[in-house]
């Protein structure tokens, strides 16, 4: 094998929360060998709640996006969602914008590549899809609603936070669940949750686009590396995104 078959055409740097489980696995499977992956991990917070945590993080995005060293990144994704809702759209704008030019190169948090994706398939009406405890789901459909967009529907999945351990059947349960009549696209937030086959298994009965923060995350990628196309299994996810990469 040539080095040129294996050599990736760009890389891109991915920070993540300590126990998330899905975001690096998820947005590989996405690019499929065409970007290389570099994860940065945030610190351990023992004793701290998920809203203390969230907090927390951002606080620590400005040394982060400069944790990969002279790594030569087309671009970095914070892999998190929740800790953006606070800053409502503006706010989230603003600091990507802050940490762009901190890190020198594009920087982008998942629900601002969420809002991205939603903008590109011209969504207005969307159903959330929340892992989240209340006080969180709450945040993001106040954010949701900031951007211009109709929240025509809440589907939580639990009532605390356990995005990490959602099962498959949980996903599939939840999208089930969705009128998708009434809405342009689905939204499920939060970079924790395993969505990719959920969202698969889904696409066979439901035709409007049903977007993850992951999946989001991953077309943000490719689209900003100048990339066409993504794996097999983004164009079976999400088409649309796939046929936007080509435009």
């Amino acid at each position: 094998m040539s080095g040129s078959e294996v050599r990736p055409a760009a890389w891109a740097g991915v920070l993540v929360p300590p126990s998330n489980p899905s975001v690096e696995p998820e947005l590989a499977r996405c690019v499929d060998g065409s970007i290389a992956l570099y994860a940065s991990r945030f610190a351990v917070m023992p004793g701290t709640t998920l809203e203390q945590r969230n907090r927390r993080y951002l606080e620590l995005y400005r040394d982060a996006v400069k944790s990969f060293g002279e790594l030569a990144l087309r671009a970095i994704a914070i892999g998190l969602t929740g800790p953006s809702y606070r800053l409502m759209p503006s706010g989230d704008r603003a600091f990507v914008r802050e940490l762009t030019a901190h890190a020198g190169v594009p920087v982008i948090t998942a629900s601002a590549a969420i809002d991205d994706a939603l903008t590109a398939l011209r969504v207005r009406r969307i159903c959330l899809v929340s892992p989240y405890p209340q006080w969180l789901t709450d945040e993001s459909v106040a954010y949701w609603r900031d951007t211009k967009r109709e929240v025509v529907q809440v589907v939580k999945i639990s009532e605390t936070f356990r995005a990490y351990a959602l099962t498959h059947a949980e996903i599939v349960s939840a999208l089930a669940s969705v009128d998708t009549n009434a809405v342009d696209a689905i939204v499920l937030s939060g970079t924790g949750m395993l969505t990719l086959p959920a969202i698969v298994e889904a696409r066979a009965r439901i035709a409007a686009p049903i977007l993850s923060s992951n999946l989001c995350c991953a077309w943000w990628l490719l689209a900003t590396a100048g990339l066409r196309e993504g794996s097999s299994t983004f164009f079976r996810a999400a088409p649309e995104l796939a046929g936007a990469l080509k435009k």
